[in-house]
């Protein structure tokens, strides 16, 4: 069996990306259940894996804009190329969503009317 490796990779190296930052997550909930409780750990294993792909999409940018340092420009994200940006927003949307869904609910109190 020849597996297309060129066309899943032009076309769903984002899926990777999302799996990996899933992975990531994961490593660094484990590492911090620990000392936090789980949904907490969970959270911060997200957040931590979206600033990961968040940071290396950035060098990338910089290296291949070669920008001076300070590197200020790389947080410029609307300049980051098709491919940087479709790095980082999917998986930044799909962790973001999951961080959204372990949240706990707010309860509304009887009698407050907040509308």
């Amino acid at each position: 069996m020849d597996i297309p490796w060129g066309y899943i990779q032009r076309h769903f190296d984002w899926l990777g990306h999302v799996v990996e930052g899933v992975c990531i997550a994961a490593v660094v909930a484990l590492l911090f259940m620990v000392i936090a409780p789980r949904r907490l750990a969970l959270i911060i294993g997200l957040a931590f894996a979206i600033g990961h792909f968040h940071g290396r999409e950035k060098r990338d940018f910089e290296i291949s804009a070669k920008l001076p340092p300070p590197h200020l420009e790389g947080y410029e994200m609307w300049k980051w190329s098709w491919d940087q940006a479709t790095d980082f927003w999917p998986v930044a949307l799909v962790l973001a969503c999951v961080i959204v869904a372990l949240l706990p609910k707010r309860r509304r109190k009887p009698g407050n009317s907040d509308d």
